[in-house]
């Protein structure tokens, strides 16, 4: 599958009464057409140059508006089979998480990459947009974090503009790190499967090291199928939909 040429295909959607109905039916037909190439394990990538992956157009003529989506994808399966995967989830009645969004374009567009390491930074990054930071319910910690801005703020000799970026770091103590609020996405999706928390949090570290050192991991290709399993069973979660490719194969 990976020697044959990408294709690309151009899918429009017409009717819709308002430019802003036809732009939520693009950014769900965008969501649908990631859902596909993560349900059957092929790479995808969405082609768009405008802030968001789909193009409205007609926006003033009477007949109303319609949306564009261009995908660049490789599959061995001819259009009008993966319009008919593609429908399950446009024709579903879900909201567009536009972080989830997010999170399955980097994800699909990761299996693209021509290196193990690009392809495995791609992957353990599309959880981020999935993990929200939340405060510690903890009132002491609140309380000493805002002592030490109280003291920097106090203290002279220290440069405003330097004041301003520590105090931001500091704040930033109130809340869980990512790699936390990663760990507990994970818990939540696999209450029963501590195996799985351990395997992200192995991943995030070799990521960390990837980017800030340069490493390179001999089981990097092992790892990576994991990750990748782990990420395709928390969209299928969020999605309530079954991948078409089970895990482990």
């Amino acid at each position: 599958m990976g020697r044959q040429q990408p294709q690309k295909l151009d899918v429009y959607v017409e009717g819709f009464a308002t430019a802003a109905e036809a732009e939520q039916k693009g950014l769900k037909l965008s969501l649908a057409l990631l859902w596909e190439a993560v349900s059957r394990k092929h790479p995808l990538r969405l082609d768009y140059h405008t802030p968001r992956p789909c193009m409205v157009y007609d926006r003033i003529q009477e007949s109303g508006s319609g949306c564009m989506t261009s995908a660049s994808l490789t599959v061995a399966m001819d259009s009008s089979r993966m319009v008919e995967l593609v429908k399950e989830i446009f024709s579903a009645n879900i909201d567009v998480d536009e972080k989830l969004l997010v999170s399955m374009e980097l994800f699909a567009s990761a299996r693209l990459e021509t290196t193990e390491r690009a392809r495995f930074v791609g992957q353990v990054s599309s959880l981020e947009p999935l993990a929200q930071s939340e405060a510690y319910d903890n009132p002491e910690l609140k309380e000493l974090v805002e002592s030490f801005v109280a003291q920097l703020n106090k203290t002279t000799s220290i440069p405003k503009n330097i004041k301003s970026s520590v105090q931001g770091r500091i704040n930033e103590l109130k809340n869980e790190s990512i790699s936390q609020a990663i760990k507990r996405l994970v818990k939540d999706n696999f209450p029963e499967n501590p195996d799985a928390v351990s395997t992200v949090e192995e991943a995030y570290k070799i990521r960390s090291k990837i980017l800030h050192e340069g490493a390179f991991d001999a089981d990097l290709a092992q790892k990576s199928n994991e990750i990748e399993d782990i990420i395709r069973q928390i969209y299928s979660c969020r999605l309530n939909s079954n991948l078409f490719v089970p895990p482990n194969q």
